[in-house]
């Protein structure tokens, strides 16, 4: 269902350096940040992810090739067409109490990055879109504390499930070029003017 391994990789990196972001917030944040047309910036990213701290030696370098992977990962599955695209989360096998929580971190990190993305493309969302925001500030108050039984399991399946499809379809409608604005970013054609 997703990559633990990365996750693990991931959120051990940030834990070495103290970070205050979840790997999941971290991912949520990226993924929010790649609904604009303009990729983000892997720096500026990292530098809010890492926003206060000053890590040195090796636990500066794991993190930074742990989030520069990350970064890659995330870019190439959000451009592919192939729908490989799913969130950063723990392993099925960790308790669905971790699981939820970090359903909930990266909910409120995609909240997060879409709001910085938004910013600087404060064009207002489709109708798709904004029901996708209100959902997912639903989701980021999801109660942690329940029993890890079948409907539970079942019900969080179908919340990871609705985050990838609900992130492909708001970078559909945020990111993707418009069909009527030119290639170059330059001027439109003029024969577009008559």
């Amino acid at each position: 269902m997703n990559d633990p391994e990365r996750y693990t990789t991931v959120a051990a990196a940030l834990t070495e350096v103290e970070a205050e972001v979840s790997a999941a917030e971290a991912h949520g944040m990226l993924c929010g940040l790649f609904c604009t047309p303009d990729e983000p910036e892997a720096a500026r990213w990292m530098a809010q992810v890492l926003e206060g701290l000053s890590p040195k030696g090796e636990p500066a370098r794991t993190v930074l090739e742990a989030l520069t992977e990350l970064y890659h990962d995330t870019r190439d599955r959000l451009q592919n067409d192939s729908l490989e695209f799913e969130p950063l989360l723990p392993d099925d096998d960790e308790p669905l109490e971790r699981r939820a929580t970090a359903l909930g971190q990266w909910c409120e990190g995609f909240l997060f990055g879409l709001g910085i993305a938004r910013g600087q493309a404060p064009s207002p969302l489709p109708r798709e879109a904004n029901e996708v925001v209100t959902d997912l500030t639903e989701i980021a108050r999801i109660d942690t504390d329940t029993e890890g039984d079948e409907d539970s399991e079942i019900a969080y399946t179908e919340l990871v499930e609705y985050l990838r499809a609900a992130t492909l379809l708001v970078r559909e409608h945020t990111a993707l070029p418009s069909s009527t604005r030119p290639a170059d970013g330059g001027t439109p054609p003029t024969d577009l003017l008559h």
